[in-house]
């Protein structure tokens, strides 16, 4: 075999076998941590395989091997790309229900601040900036509150639930109106759900996948709550993407995702802030952080923001109940 063909093969392989993995954790959903955390790149399959598809494709044209090895090939991408494709179609496609004519948008922004190393000055700024009317914050602690008070989150936002924490505990739910205490959630990081501003809103932080039962242990009861029809609206940092197992069955449940509402692609909210050195290099990857609502209301708007210090880009959605209902 010639270098060229040695290069040519290689070039193949790489691309080819990242994207299968990625088929392959998407459709046996295994219970390995690392597993799991490589499904929230399910999306990448489709570039993999379509650049995989076009150099197969020119094998073919210019005989770089057997045929029917690179035919063969050749099929496969194309088969991988269909499937990834229809995967991620929903996320650009498809229409976006209307607004009742009377319906008054809620603005509602969910951010992660980093074991509070994220800049909650700069938050409670931006959230009152975009007239945020619930603010939803998980990794809280007892001094980002305190720098959000001496800054006037009293002002901003009069009524809060929840509680601050230490590290990654911490999941608070301010308001412009008041907030009354549902239900308390026992995963591992804490959860609740409140009614505010109209809002039947379940806040979570379930565990990461870097522990497989502690995950899916949260995300059952996540669901389970979401389920007993309840809540209407799930925000916070869901350390899940749409491609992976516990949101599809919320999606399944009849939730569905403000960026998926809005065709808006895949709105990737982390690594941020160069607390991952390798993916922080790179604009952020996966969309963990979600604000997901029943057949009750539809998108009017959706984007990610930006806060120093945090490794995730918090999520400001405004929604409005729809007009068919």
């Amino acid at each position: 075999m010639t270098l060229g063909r040695i290069v040519y093969w290689c070039a193949v392989a790489l691309l080819l076998l990242p994207a299968l993995a990625l088929t392959g954790v998407r459709l046996l959903e295994p219970d390995h941590a690392r597993a799991i955390q490589l499904g929230a790149f399910t999306p990448f399959g489709l570039p993999l395989y379509a650049a995989a598809l076009v150099l197969l494709l020119v094998g073919v044209l210019r005989g770089l091997g057997r045929r029917a090895v690179v035919a063969g090939g050749a099929v496969l991408a194309l088969a991988g790309l269909v499937l990834h494709a229809a995967w991620y179609a929903p996320l650009v496609s498809g229409a976006t229900p209307d607004a009742a004519a009377d319906a008054t948008p809620v603005v509602l922004m969910t951010a992660n601040l980093f074991k509070g190393a994220g800049d909650a000055v700069e938050l409670l700024e931006e959230a009152t900036a975009a007239d945020v009317d619930v603010l939803v914050v998980s990794e809280l602690t007892t001094g980002a509150v305190a720098d959000m008070e001496t800054a006037g989150l009293a002002d901003a936002f009069p009524y809060r639930a929840g509680e601050a924490g230490r590290g990654t505990e911490g999941t608070m739910v301010f308001s412009h109106a008041p907030v009354e205490v549902v239900e308390t959630l026992d995963t591992t990081f804490d959860g609740l759900l409140v009614r505010t501003a109209g809002l039947s809103l379940l806040a979570v932080h379930p565990y990461p996948p870097v522990d497989p039962v502690a995950w899916r242990d949260d995300h059952a009861q996540i669901r389970e709550l979401a389920a007993s029809g309840d809540a209407t609206v799930i925000a916070g940092d869901l350390n899940a993407t749409l491609d992976q197992a516990p949101l599809r069955a919320l999606v399944d449940d009849g939730f569905r995702d403000s960026a998926e509402l809005a065709n808006a692609g895949v709105e990737a909210t982390w690594p941020v802030g160069g607390a991952f050195p390798v993916l922080s290099a790179l604009p952020p990857s996966v969309g963990i952080d979600h604000v997901m609502v029943t057949d009750e209301w539809t998108v009017t708007d959706t984007r990610t923001v930006t806060i120093s210090g945090a490794d995730h880009r918090a999520v400001l959605v405004s929604i409005a109940a729809r007009a068919d209902r």
